[in-house]
């Protein structure tokens, strides 16, 4: 999927689409702490302005803007959008503190994975303990009935995913593949896709995505 600040919150139970939503007060300095606070940290270092991010992005000024202070969470496809022009990974989003110079601990519990929550309530949880260059290993969930983004989206590597719970539809290119419990995909994620939960229940997935770094600079 850096400045180093995952916020690592313990959260409830699995249980948090397509556009921005707006934050309860309670999660809103949460997210100053991770994604809007980190998008501006690396807004301002990399000397880009509002509205020319805005402009690049595909939103308004004013949306980005909530965004950075947290009262906004982006769209899974505005979060690549932000990622792609400022040269950086989703990952980043995550962050965590490099000060220390001890190696991470091999076990994630649980309660203390790195996470960010997106538009429609969509949930990423990192798997493994500090950021990996050449790929991602995540845990999503998608409410019933949210789509991954409002239009098909596309970005470097390769993903490999298995549902664990839930229905999940995947829309690759011109096709569409429903998968049950315990079913598992992979493709190339240069191709247009999306996803959808078309359930009444919480879809919960395990992603692995290779070669995410195949944009120039990263």
């Amino acid at each position: 999927m850096s400045t180093e600040q995952w916020v690592h919150e313990p959260h409830a139970r699995e249980d948090d689409s397509t556009s921005e939503s707006v934050l309860p007060e309670n999660t809103a300095q949460a997210a100053v702490n991770s994604i809007g606070g980190r998008l501006r940290e690396l807004r301002l270092s990399r000397g880009i302005g509002l509205r020319e991010l805005a402009r690049r992005v595909g939103v308004t000024a004013s949306l980005l803007s909530q965004m950075e202070r947290g009262g906004v969470n982006p769209s899974v496809v505005t979060l690549f959008r932000i990622a792609e022009a400022l040269n950086t990974t989703t990952d980043y989003f995550f962050g965590e503190d490099r000060a220390s110079a001890l190696p991470p601990e091999p076990v994630v519990r649980w309660s203390h994975r790195a996470r960010i929550q997106l538009a429609g309530g969509i949930t990423w949880e990192r798997l493994t303990p500090t950021d990996e260059h050449d790929f991602e290993f995540m845990q999503c969930m998608y409410p019933p009935g949210t789509t991954s983004a409002p239009e098909m989206q596309r970005h470097p590597g390769k993903d490999y995913g298995v549902l664990l719970e839930g229905q999940l539809d995947i829309e690759v290119g011109f096709r569409t593949y429903h998968l049950e419990p315990s079913d598992s995909i992979a493709f190339d994620a240069s191709l247009p896709h999306r996803l959808t939960n078309p359930g009444d229940v919480p879809a919960r997935t395990v992603w692995v995505v290779l070669d995410r770094n195949r944009r120039a600079g990263v």
